[in-house]
């Protein structure tokens, strides 16, 4: 039988684009120096095209692109996202079901995913999201930051994550879309599901070159631990934007 990855899972990488950082319970540690991160919500119509590249424990390489186009800005701060692949193409690798579907994500005024919503065809999968997934709102330059939060899908057993991170500084990358200043992030997060214990390594790259700040490039990694994950599983990703407007 085929696996289908996990709402968890994909939520990890996907979480990275116009959200994925955000503030409320999370607990900052003490700044080093005075250069601030503030997250900035996008603005209403935005569209962003991503790369995406992803290795499995097969050996096998799977690339795809998504496009997140920012649907609603609300008065509260609020916002929608709609994220696809164009394409449409669906990837299996093994027993993992690895296709980007049609997602539909709701973010808290900080940037926070709250809520989403993925649309497989034959069935629609509804997940809900309490406590922080991401770096705080403000967080100065050599800050950091642990976390908590649990995913609840269609009702189901929440999964819960602990992550903690850091602001380790503010360089020039150039990715596909451009040169720009961008704060650096890197984060381990830690998660068990179905006995398996997943351990992820990411570095994150939001735009720091002003207007909002959204995501420019995330590389990650996952390591298992108390099993053997499925035949297919994810072992490294990345992202990276190609155009936005």
């Amino acid at each position: 039988m085929r696996q289908t990855i996990p709402a968890g899972l994909v939520a990890a990488f996907l979480l990275s684009a116009c959200g994925g950082g955000g503030s409320g319970g999370n607990a900052p540690v003490q700044a080093a120096t005075t250069v601030t991160y503030r997250f900035t919500p996008p603005k209403a119509g935005a569209h962003l095209v991503y790369a995406d590249r992803l290795a499995d424990t097969l050996n096998n390489t799977l690339n795809r692109a998504a496009d997140d186009d920012v649907t609603a800005v609300n008065a509260d701060g609020t916002f929608t996202v709609h994220e696809e692949d164009p394409s449409h193409d669906r990837l299996v690798s093994g027993a993992v079901d690895q296709t980007l579907y049609p997602t539909d994500f709701q973010y808290d005024a900080a940037g926070h995913v709250a809520a989403q919503t993925i649309d497989r065809g034959a069935t629609v999968s509804h997940c809900t999201y309490q406590g922080s997934a991401g770096a705080p709102a403000t967080l100065a330059v050599g800050a950091g930051w642990n976390t908590q939060y649990t995913e609840t899908c269609d009702g189901g057993n929440g999964v819960t994550y602990t992550q903690s991170g850091t602001l380790a500084g503010v360089e020039t990358i150039t990715i596909a879309a451009g040169t720009f200043s961008a704060y650096k992030f890197v984060s381990t997060t830690t998660w068990t599901f179905n006995g398996i214990t997943r351990t992820e390594s990411a570095t994150r790259w939001r735009d720091a070159s002003g207007g909002d700040t959204r995501t420019l490039k995330m590389v990650r990694s996952i390591a298992y631990s108390g099993g053997t994950p499925a035949a297919g599983a994810p072992l490294t990703a990345s992202r990276e934007l190609q155009s936005y407007r």
